[in-house]
């Protein structure tokens, strides 16, 4: 019995990544390592230009996620990470409405866990791993959004 209490709790740590996310200031999530469970407040920024990603099956795009910056402050100044949210024209929790060709700050709306519209200037609050990104070190890829 207890090896197979062992050996459970192993394959629960190991595989499924048991660990429950923690708590980070913005300015020191980037420091954690690769994978690390996040939670951060902040405010999302639109930059210039959107950088997406895009999953891809048969050819066909089935996703696209929009990387944007999570600030510290709402006026968009003071720390950022980026952060990956995934788009969805239907209004499904935790993720973000497509926005326009020439979008503006009025276009921003993420839909939370529970399903409230979120517009541009409100505070948020991501749950998310941090992945490795190219440009700026680190990225957060969001699965959960909520209204602190």
């Amino acid at each position: 019995m207890k090896r197979l209490f062992i050996a459970i709790s192993s394959l629960c740590l190991f595989a499924f990544g048991c660990s429950s996310p923690k708590p980070f200031e913005i300015k020191d999530v980037c420091s954690q390592a690769e994978g690390t469970k996040a939670v951060l407040q902040g405010y999302l920024s639109l930059p210039k230009t959107i950088d997406t990603i895009q999953l891809r099956k048969g050819g066909a795009i089935t996703a696209v996620g929009y990387q944007l910056f999570l600030m510290t402050k709402a006026d968009a100044t003071g720390d950022a990470v980026k952060v990956t949210i995934w788009t969805s024209d239907k209004s499904e929790p935790n993720k973000i409405k497509p926005l326009p060709a020439n979008y503006s700050w009025n276009d921003l709306l993420v839909y939370t866990e529970k399903g409230q519209e979120v517009t541009a200037g409100k505070e948020i609050k991501v749950t998310g791993e941090t992945v490795p990104d190219e440009k700026t070190k680190c990225s957060v890829s969001v699965t959960k959004i909520e209204v602190p």
